[in-house]
């Protein structure tokens, strides 16, 4: 199966690719927003058709290529236009073939490039689902134009690769830690609003205290007294503000942590 489903709750419906990526689909009375579109592995449109009989919209939360791989499938598609060059050089799906074989998935299942228009969003903007209401709120720092999305009515706030396990400030897009830090701190102003905080990766799930947890990390790399752990990722010397254990996690039990280049910790 390309596609698995979990409903979250009455309107939040968590789905996840053949890639162990998820995005998540919010259902209100007029409309269906798709928050994401996974690898591109297989046709998300027609897995999400089955979820919902509502018109259906995607908002992507950045650029990389396992969260719009499937954006091609869909007519309205919005994105913050400060990550259009992201999109660019990760939204190529050629590049993905090398992605999907080492994964064992047919790569006549990948979803063409997108060439349509992608709608812009801006901070703080608000879609109306019909009793429903997502905000958007920018968060610069893995991507120029990363933005989390707020389910208002269900106190639930998607944080995507914006805040997690592990976010990474390591490419030529990547802000730098005091950039990354003052985002965090806009984050926080909306804290009161949400109860439950989703992710794309890993466990899909975290606790509240991991915003502040990775704010910890930006202050300590810039005040140089994180960990500054090696390591090597994706290509790219790298490191961790706080020592990770063999499993990939902090290594003194907490969650949330920042992988950064050398030229991002300032």
């Amino acid at each position: 199966m390309d596609f698995t489903s979990e409903k979250l709750s009455e309107r939040v419906i968590r789905i996840v690719d053949q890639g162990g990526v998820a995005c998540y689909l919010v259902i209100g009375d007029d409309k269906a927003c798709l928050l994401d579109t996974c690898n591109g592995f297989g046709n998300i449109k027609e897995f999400v058709e089955t979820l919902t009989e509502k018109p259906i919209f995607v908002i992507l939360t950045h650029g990389h290529h396992d969260h719009m791989g499937g954006a091609a499938l869909f007519d309205d598609v919005y994105m913050n236009p400060l990550d259009k060059d992201v999109f660019n050089k990760f939204g190529n799906m050629d590049y993905r073939k090398e992605d999907a074989q080492s994964q064992n998935i047919d790569i006549n299942t990948l979803i063409p490039t997108r060439k349509d228009e992608i709608k812009p969003i801006a901070d703080n903007q608000i879609f109306d689902l019909g009793n429903l209401h997502i905000q958007m709120i920018l968060v610069q720092g893995h991507t120029p134009g990363m933005m989390c999305a707020l389910i208002k009515e269900e106190r639930t706030i998607i944080f995507g690769d914006a805040c997690g396990v592990a976010v990474m400030l390591f490419d030529e897009f990547s802000t730098n830690v005091l950039t990354y830090l003052k985002s965090l701190q806009h984050l926080k102003e909306f804290e009161a609003e949400y109860d439950t905080i989703y992710r794309n990766h890993g466990t899909f799930v975290s606790p509240k205290e991991l915003l502040d947890n990775v704010i910890e990390c930006c202050e300590l790399i810039l005040e140089h007294k994180d960990d500054h752990m090696p390591l090597q990722m994706h290509g790219h010397d790298l490191f961790a503000a706080k020592e990770m254990s063999l499993n990939a996690g902090r290594k003194d039990g907490k969650e949330g942590n920042l992988l950064y280049a050398i030229d991002k910790a300032n």
